[in-house]
């Protein structure tokens, strides 16, 4: 009789950790594409992270607030270049960001 309560509690120990494995890959995930996550993970260059923070754009969110404006409302930000907005959108998509597609010049 002691041998199958222990097999439950096994059981029970076992059933609890993977519960907490799927919550907490869950969790990681969410925050994975988080709008709160901060620019400067993403590998872009010192210059580029600094003009934005001159302009008060430090999170994902706020650059994808501002992107919506249009690629133009993000190059007029001194010292943020093209090379430089093509380089963010490609590291939030391979993050698994919804970013627009490049505008079709006129």
């Amino acid at each position: 009789m002691i041998d199958i309560e222990g097999q439950v509690d096994r059981f029970y120990r076992k059933l609890q950790a993977r519960q907490n494995y799927i919550e907490e890959k869950k969790s990681r995930e969410e925050s994975r594409v988080s709008p709160d996550r901060l620019l400067n993970e993403f590998g872009l260059g010192s210059r580029a992270v600094d003009s934005l923070d001159k302009v008060g754009i430090s999170t994902v969110g706020q650059f994808l607030t501002k992107l919506a404006e249009g690629e133009q409302s993000i190059l007029d930000i001194q010292g943020f270049g093209r090379k430089s907005l093509i380089d963010l959108k490609k590291q939030l998509r391979q993050a698994g960001y919804d970013v627009p597609a490049a505008e079709e010049a006129a």
